[in-house]
């Protein structure tokens, strides 16, 4: 299933989502009123466009896959993960509980219709009608004067990190030989991420194989999304802060200068106090690598000689070693491409010179921020857009590759500290293993 649909069975993806909501026997009443499920950016279409309540919206591949019961590599939903959400809902939804003779649910009405996100439906193009199909007035027509402009063209719903990796500059080509996987985007925010985009079309010859502990998801049907996320990265930081009142800029300022030191000694080789404190940053919940239920966060070798110093250390510290754990699973789908680049992003790691050298260090990987990336969501959903318009006018199934031209950063790694952080990896693996248990995923 795990390499069928990209994604293991965890509590932040809709299938055990979906299951305890028909399990909960509260949930009872309003779950014999359930038609369908749909996405917030289904619905928002459903009601500008004015569609009878008879029509069912669809959804895209890109979000599709977020949900973790699409069969990325089909573009389809999942069989087994469509069985096992059948087998839970029948009881509550009779119209879904007829049992062929091989023992499946043949019926998949309860899960929207599937298409690209670029689809170009009839509906979807001219501008948002004046009435609805029922004949009443369509209040968005009035509401919105933009809406009504017969060019318009409106677009399904794409996963916020794909659309963050192509307004990073990390996008691809539908191309097999693009050396744009070269390219791996690391954001870190209140949570963290590293993905990268990889040309994998439906027709492909060759396949991928799922890194266990990583995603895979669809950002259209050429183009899929390899990665892992953190649940916690800037908001390990943040936490710091307010244990140690350190909120005012000047006092987080200093203590960043003496962690900044503390990390140069440690980088040198020179002996510290503070060798012995590990940390395991999962305070709400572990995503990747492990995907454990139950994970807590923990700090390992405390003293009396401990400070707020050392612990904001150790914060920072683990939280590279996870993303890095993530970096170096990509790294092994792309191991044949050569001086790979970290493109930084998000405002804990833009703003923190020794975060990004931390990273470079422990990836030995270069870090760069680009100038021009700025609002990477918002900016890949109109690359994307633009990109299908463009395709549609001049048949090139091609988009162009935007180069890293306004480079505002670059941190180059340290290779000396590498055998820094493979002890300190080491360390952090062996505490979690005594503290929360081995991953499922690790190979003995």
């Amino acid at each position: 299933m795990y390499q069928r649909t990209g994604t293991p069975l965890h509590v932040s993806y809709a299938l055990p989502q979906l299951l305890a909501f028909y399990k909960n026997d509260n949930n009872a009443e309003i779950a014999q009123k359930i038609d369908k499920w749909q996405t917030i950016s289904s619905i928002c279409l459903h009601r500008w466009c004015g569609r009878p309540k008879s029509i069912k919206m669809p959804i895209s591949f890109s979000e599709a896959s977020w949900t973790g019961m699409l069969n990325f590599r089909t573009c389809t939903w999942d069989d087994e993960t469509g069985n096992i959400l059948f087998k839970s809902c029948r009881g509550s939804v009779q119209q879904h509980n007829d049992q062929s003779k091989d023992g499946k649910y043949q019926d998949m009405d309860i899960l929207p219709p599937l298409v690209d996100f670029n689809e170009s439906l009839p509906f979807l193009r001219g501008g948002i009608p004046q009435y609805n199909d029922d004949g009443s007035g369509n209040s968005y027509w009035e509401r919105w004067p933009e809406l009504q402009n017969p060019s318009l063209k409106l677009f399904f719903g794409i996963g916020d990190g794909a659309a963050a990796n192509i307004g990073s500059k990390c996008g691809t080509r539908s191309s097999e030989s693009d050396i744009n996987s070269q390219r791996i985007a690391c954001t870190i925010g209140t949570s963290a991420a590293a993905r990268v985009c990889l040309p994998l079309s439906l027709t492909a010859s060759s396949s991928i194989t799922v890194p266990p502990g990583l995603f895979c998801y669809r950002v259209n049907k050429d183009v899929i999304l390899l990665g892992g996320a953190l649940t916690d990265g800037g908001s390990v930081i943040e936490w710091a802060r307010n244990l140690f009142n350190l909120q005012s800029t000047e006092s987080f300022e200093t203590c960043l200068a003496e962690v900044t030191n503390m990390y140069k000694r440690r980088c040198c080789g020179s002996s510290s106090s503070f060798e012995s404190l590990v940390m395991i940053p999962f305070l709400a919940g572990e995503r990747s690598t492990g995907y454990r239920s139950g994970a807590r966060g923990c700090i390992s070798g405390l003293t009396r000689e401990t400070t707020s110093v050392g612990i904001m250390y150790s914060c920072l510290e683990s939280v590279i070693l996870r993303l890095c754990c993530i970096i170096r699973l990509i790294d092994s789908v792309c191991s044949s491409h050569q001086d790979k680049v970290l493109v930084a992003s998000g405002n804990a790691l833009e703003s923190n010179t020794l975060w990004r050298q931390m990273l470079a260090d422990c990836s030995s990987m270069n870090v760069i921020v680009d100038a021009e990336a700025n609002e990477g969501t918002s900016r890949g959903i109109a690359i994307l857009m633009a990109s299908s318009i463009r395709r549609e006018y001049s048949n090139n199934m091609n988009c162009t590759i935007e180069e890293l031209l306004t480079i505002k950063s670059k941190t180059n790694a340290n290779m000396q500290a590498r055998q820094y952080w493979e002890k300190a990896g080491a360390a952090q693996e062996s505490l979690i293993d005594s503290v929360i248990g081995p991953s499922s995923f690790r190979e003995h």
